[in-house]
């Protein structure tokens, strides 16, 4: 190499076996440092411990949320954006009781491992009983044209 030229390993990081790598793109909120002060560790708390107290419901601790996100704003740890650019509302402003999970259903699609399709195929089996390939592909996997399928 001659004198006063970059070295040869540098010139690697951007070119790699003949072909450029494309420098990478920042995420949409841009980077934001790490807390290394701790300075809204409270509110990291806080909000972890209303997580515990509602049955995880992130909806119950909104508020906490929107607190912390304040103080990341406030310590510039953050780029400072409206709160309903970031998702919250007037109303977030309280804790608010626990939703009901035992609502449709819910609870139990999540403590038994919901398989999306599953409906579909209870819906064909009601209709017609249990399906082969044959006749899932010929009713085109719909529960609801297998009346009109003829063997």
């Amino acid at each position: 190499p001659r004198r006063g030229s970059p070295p040869p390993f540098t010139v690697m990081s951007t070119v790699s076996m003949g072909k450029r790598i494309p420098a990478g793109a920042p995420p949409d909120k841009g980077a934001f440092p790490i807390d290394h002060f701790k300075e809204c560790d409270p509110f990291q708390k806080r909000y972890l411990q209303c997580l515990r107290d509602n049955q995880w419901d992130n909806m119950s601790c909104r508020y906490i949320s929107k607190e912390y996100l304040q103080c990341r704003m406030d310590k510039n740890l953050m780029r400072p954006e409206t709160m309903d650019r970031l998702g919250f509302t007037a109303n977030d402003n309280e804790e608010k009781p626990p939703r009901d999970t035992s609502k449709n259903n819910l609870r139990r699609e999540q403590d038994g491992g919901y398989v999306a399709g599953n409906q579909m195929i209870d819906d064909f089996v009601k209709a017609r009983g249990r399906p082969t390939m044959i006749t899932w592909i010929k009713n085109g996997g719909r529960g609801e044209n297998a009346g009109r399928y003829k063997d």
